[in-house]
């Protein structure tokens, strides 16, 4: 209403706790005033941090952190956390305390096995403690029942889970578009993300392709960076990371680090696991919880840890790197110089660093939710809407498959072989692959029947597409495994996940499916509609490819495709080919054989050879003979529609367990 220009309150590359915030009446001009929810996440840019939207009532600020009343970080505290192995009486962790202060850097250490993965994974909900409490600002809720913190807590796995064939800013502005587009357009968004890019050190890289393990395009702390981006573009409340330096040289390592603790200058609450730093790494942490067996060896600030050692008898050497002695002492390496000290393992916790233990949790009745759920609910409406993230999810795959040509070739190349085979096979027959009775009163002009050719060519159909569509079935999905589990925790809609990998998946299907079938039909010169042989065909891609969807969501990445051949040649021969339908009824397991998409196949494939000749033979002794029943070539395409999707939806659901209850 001024007229006044937007003012930044720094020039340098930092990010700024208030904001020259726009009003919008006269009797509230221009002032320092409280970020909304929406404008939070401006706030941890490095640049182009000012909000230009109208702000909320004024709240002056100071212009040091230390005097900020708005902080976009949250305490997190976690008490009495235990979690024990399944049918043992054995403690992974046991009585577990920590507390981690808005605005602060907090580390995990401890030897391999120590727990400090298995901590991390309970506090962003990946695993389901025996016994605890985790509060937000207060706001407690008991670990054994699950915790639904998910949307306030980002998590950065170990790994750096990124899509290989995606740039850095590609990765980057999908995971914006899905977790802001609810809040903000399209242009604000890829405006963030280009200040992500910025604050982070990426620029150099903001258009290269990630690049896979096996072929790296960038360096492991870029993709670092990326993955730590992944989380922080959608700003959440705390950010939590599992050995982010893990991997790293040194020099790279401690660019993570200071990036890290300059997000919590920011108000940022940033807790990390991290394994026998160096000093520097060390001294910037503000709070350390070390672990050892599974107990809390030491938990208080991280800069008093030595003095607390010191004070049971251990000395330290002035040369040496502080974190180096400290795990030393807690692996048993290093002794105290007084040997009638009690080990380090047996000692109590420092009293004034620690919250005392509880033994049981609050009420959650007794607290105030409210505040909680308002917040939940301000971030699932930045969430962007389901069919929205099916459009971005199809998006990204297109984006994929363009840049995977020699992958989508051999699936092509596939369905022309398999195609050029089975014609090759029958070339010489003319399309005479069927061979019945003459109608009355000529029955006695016929020659041998032969009903077996057409049944065994419907067999040799589903056994050529299965060969062509099994091992790309099982890659779609098999090769993002990791990246739907991390995608599923960050709050990413799992269902719109998948139908845009099916989507996507569908074209590829057509062309397979398409070739195939012109192959076919130009050697073989079959009598049947080559629409309706591309119909069909179509459809039995479409169910291998929804089984192969089933495989890869229960085996590993390296069995996927060998199983899902196997599987998928098992349901071909139940096509009735070979035993026939008459005599699977005679077993009374015609039910099982009515399971199978190589059944309902084999039906139409028959049906539409043999009934164009419904003039000359009599078709009426042949269906008695296969067991089929013809010219319901609709009714089976309707089932092989019907088992690809419930073989699709089966899939979605357990890989939609597998990421939620880390099963596999």
């Amino acid at each position: 209403m001024s007229g006044a220009n937007p003012v930044a309150l720094s020039s340098s590359n930092i990010c700024n706790p208030g904001f020259y915030c726009l009003n919008n009446t006269a009797e509230h001009p221009p002032t320092y005033c409280a970020p909304t929810s929406e404008c939070l996440i401006t706030r941890l840019q490095a640049v182009q941090n000012t909000c230009f939207q109208p702000q909320g009532p004024a709240n002056w600020l100071g212009l040091l952190f230390s005097e900020d009343t708005v902080n976009v970080g949250m305490e997190l505290e976690f008490r009495n956390v235990c979690l024990r192995k399944p049918k043992s009486t054995e403690f992974i962790l046991s009585e577990i305390d920590g507390k981690a202060q808005t605005s602060s850097l907090t580390g995990i250490m401890g030897q391999s096995g120590s727990g400090k993965t298995t901590l991390v994974n309970i506090l962003v909900g990946k695993v389901r403690a025996t016994s605890g409490s985790l509060s937000l600002n207060g706001i407690e809720k008991r670990l054994a029942k699950g915790h639904n913190f998910r949307t306030l807590i980002g998590f950065v796995p170990q790994d750096d889970i990124i899509h290989p064939h995606l740039t850095v800013f590609e990765n980057i502005l999908h995971s914006a578009r899905i977790r802001l587009g609810g809040a903000l357009n399209d242009e604000i968004i890829q405006k963030h993300v280009d200040a992500i890019i910025d604050g982070l050190g990426l620029s150099n890289v903001k258009h290269s392709v990630v690049g896979s393990e096996q072929r790296r395009i960038i360096s492991g702390g870029e993709r670092k960076r990326v993955s730590i981006a992944l989380e922080l573009v959608a700003a959440p409340q705390v950010l939590i990371l599992d050995e982010p330096t893990s991997g790293l040289d040194a020099q790279a390592a401690l660019s993570i680090m200071e990036l890290l603790r300059l997000f919590s200058r920011q108000g940022l609450t940033v807790i990390c696991v991290i394994h026998q730093p160096r000093v520097e790494i060390f001294e910037a942490l503000d709070n350390l919880l070390i672990l050892d067996l599974g107990k809390a060896v030491y938990s208080g600030k991280a800069l008093e840890a030595k003095r607390h050692f010191e004070a049971q008898g251990y000395v330290f050497n002035p040369n040496l790197n502080p974190a180096d002695l400290i795990m030393d002492i807690v692996s048993g390496k290093l002794q105290p110089a007084d040997a009638g000290i009690v080990d380090p393992k047996q000692q109590k916790l420092p009293h004034d660093k620690m919250e005392p233990v509880t033994s049981g949790c609050h009420d959650e009745s007794n607290m105030n939710m409210s505040l909680f759920h308002e917040l939940e609910a301000k971030y699932n409406r930045r969430v962007a809407a389901w069919y929205r993230q099916v459009y971005l999810c199809l998006l990204r795959d297109i984006i994929q498959q363009s840049r995977q040509a020699a992958m989508f070739l051999t699936e092509i190349m596939g369905g022309i072989l398999t195609g050029l085979l089975i014609g090759l096979a029958i070339y010489e027959l003319r399309g005479q692959i069927f061979q019945g009775m003459f109608l009355p009163p000529f029955e006695v002009l016929s020659s041998a029947v032969n009903y077996k050719l057409v049944t065994q060519l419907g067999l040799l159909g589903c056994l050529a597409i299965t060969f062509a569509a099994a091992a790309p079935s099982v890659g779609i999905f098999g090769e993002e495994i990791l990246i739907f589990q991390r995608e599923s925790l960050s709050g990413h809609s799992e269902g719109a996940y998948f139908v845009g990998k099916v989507l996507s998946s569908l074209p590829r299907s057509f062309l397979a499916a398409f070739h195939y079938t012109t192959l076919y039909a130009v050697l073989a010169t079959p009598h049947a509609s080559f629409n309706i042989l591309l119909v069909l065909n179509f459809f039995y891609f479409y169910c291998i490819y929804g089984i192969g969807s089933v495989v890869a969501a229960v085996s590993s990445r390296e069995n996927g495709p060998l199983v899902c051949l196997l599987v998928t040649i098992v349901i071909a021969v139940f096509g009735g080919s070979e035993p026939r339908l008459p005599t699977v009824k005679g077993w009374h397991m015609e039910w099982l054989w009515y399971m199978s998409p190589g059944m309902w196949y084999s039906e139409a494939f028959v049906s539409e050879h043999v009934t164009p000749f419904a003039y000359l033979f009599d078709l009426g002794a042949a269906a008695q003979d296969t067991g089929y029943t013809f010219n319901r070539t609709g009714f089976d395409i309707c089932m092989m529609l019907l088992i690809g999707s419930l073989c699709r939806a089966i899939g979605c659901l357990l890989m939609v367990i597998r990421a939620r209850t880390a099963w596999w």
